[in-house]
């Protein structure tokens, strides 16, 4: 869900997950897959299910993350 309608809860939405997944990249350098997904989860709640991922793949389908498959990390490129 990228266009939120009335009863969209702003929270669960893929825009503003990606732009905690963005701002934790951006404080930390390079953050394994793990605990990203652990940051996000105890900053927006347990509710997020597949949120997370699509995220990540949005991020990934705009170019702004990368990901190390040898070290597991995530890193963008500034």
């Amino acid at each position: 869900m990228l266009a939120p309608d009335k009863h969209t809860d702003i929270k669960y939405s893929v825009l503003y997950i990606s732009g905690l997944i963005m701002s934790e990249i951006k404080k930390s350098g390079t953050i394994q897959f793990d605990d990203l997904k652990n940051v996000i989860i105890n900053q927006v709640g347990k509710e997020t299910g597949d949120l997370f991922e699509y995220s990540l793949s949005f991020l990934f389908l705009l170019d702004r993350i990368n990901y190390n498959k040898k070290l597991d990390t995530l890193y963008a490129e500034i």
